[in-house]
């Protein structure tokens, strides 16, 4: 009896820490990380520019401009003209554009002079009585191209640097160096058209995705291109000072008389024989 005591003992032992082990509580697993946040927010325009507004088109990388395929003369005057709008737009403790631009009409205004001269005759060359026109319509297409809103913030800087730079070279340098100051200067435009169309691909992919009920402007209509300016005439009364040698072996003008007369037809067949009359002798008399 001594033995079934003692395991009945035991057993009850067993029973209670088996009983104690499945009382203790079970360490719940951790929590399901929350999903990715996704930007739902629509992306915005750059640099505070209008929703549905229109960029050129880009032809060989870069954006189609009035600055395009211009000669020397015509880059200088459109230099002068970036830095005039910079004079009218761009604010700064020391009004530096302005005296700038003030400055550089008076150190460099006989090679400005000459510059407007050769547009003109370039635009009068090409388009006859119109070119007063035509130049005027291009002199605006190319201030309201560096007076865009948006671009002014960084286009003010560059200026600067541009305007320093033409003041510290003597005129006879300015030619040279109009095209790359145009290109510098016309740089934070292109940047800005860049991050525009970067601004309108993102905007497509927002709509895509979240903006089923809502009606976007995604692809606004590219601007036109802007009108190419003439290339460079040769003065009033110019002339060659050297022959070449394609002009030396070149046979000589025909005279005015000569060139007035129709040319000479060559006949293509060989002539007809005529029809041959037999001659009869004449009949003789006798005395």
């Amino acid at each position: 009896m001594i033995v079934v005591r003692r395991f009945y003992g035991r057993f009850s032992l067993v029973s209670l820490a088996v009983l104690a082990a499945c009382s203790i509580p079970v360490k719940p697993p951790p929590p399901t990380p929350p999903p990715p946040v996704v930007d739902t927010i629509m992306p915005r325009p750059p640099m505070g520019a209008v929703e549905d507004m229109s960029i050129p088109d880009i032809e060989d990388g870069k954006y189609l401009t009035p600055n395009r395929k211009v000669t020397s003369n015509t880059a200088l005057w459109h230099v002068r003209m970036a830095l005039n709008v910079a004079a009218l737009s761009c604010r700064s403790a020391a009004d530096l554009p302005r005296l700038q631009y003030n400055r550089l009409l008076h150190v460099h205004g006989p090679i400005l002079t000459q510059a407007n001269e050769a547009v003109d005759r370039n635009y009068n060359v090409a388009y006859g009585s119109a070119g007063f026109g035509a130049r005027e319509r291009l002199n605006t297409t190319v201030y309201n191209f560096f007076s865009l809103p948006p671009v002014t913030k960084s286009f003010c800087p560059v200026a600067e640097t541009v305007g320093a730079k033409l003041l510290a070279m003597p005129s006879s340098a300015l030619l040279d160096y109009a095209p790359t100051a145009l290109a510098e200067l016309e740089k934070p435009f292109q940047d800005f058209y860049a991050a525009y169309a970067d601004y309108l691909r993102r905007l497509a992919e927002w709509q895509s995705r979240f903006g089923g009920t809502v009606t976007v402007w995604a692809s606004p209509t590219p601007l036109p291109p802007p009108p190419v300016p003439p290339g460079e005439a040769p003065r009033a009364g110019f002339a060659p000072g050297v022959t070449s040698a394609i002009q030396q072996n070149l046979p000589p003008p025909p005279d005015a008389a000569q060139a007035a007369r129709p040319p000479a037809v060559a006949p293509t067949l060989p002539a007809a024989p005529g029809p041959k009359l037999m001659v009869q002798p004449l009949p003789t008399t006798a005395e």
